[in-house]
């Protein structure tokens, strides 16, 4: 069974980075071909949809237990599950959760990583601070 899981997760990451790296080429070829409106400025609202349902995915799957983005950073509460994930896939789960985040509210530029048992931030992720920091 855990095999069958860890096949699940491998599929399920390398379809939601092929998704958001066409995404984000499509939004950037896009965003340099048309003047700047105020959709451009929120992001290509197919690319968050797609952001939202990998994010939810993820949800479903119990490596994120919520999200919290009432403040300029978003905290994202993570279960077990996505602690035992190897680094690159942490971040690039993590990269995800930014870029809706960052495409909704161009101030955000940290998502903080809190243990859902002890509530205490575990680490952070932040592209322009050097990606993934875990403590």
């Amino acid at each position: 069974m855990n095999m069958n899981l860890y096949i699940i997760w491998k599929w399920f990451i390398g379809l939601g980075l092929l998704l958001t790296f066409l995404s984000a080429n499509a939004e950037t070829l896009t965003s340099t071909a048309t003047a700047p409106t105020s959709t451009a400025q929120h992001g290509d609202p197919e690319i968050q949809q797609k952001r939202l349902a990998f994010i939810k995915n993820a949800t479903a799957l119990g490596l994120i237990k919520s999200i919290n983005d009432n403040s300029p950073i978003t905290r994202v509460r993570v279960s077990p599950k996505f602690i035992s994930l190897s680094t690159d896939e942490k971040e690039d789960l993590l990269n995800i959760v930014w870029a809706y985040y960052k495409t909704a509210d161009p101030q955000k530029n940290v998502v903080l990583v809190i243990d859902q048992k002890s509530g205490k931030k575990i680490g952070e992720y932040s592209p322009a601070n050097g990606g993934l920091k875990m403590k």
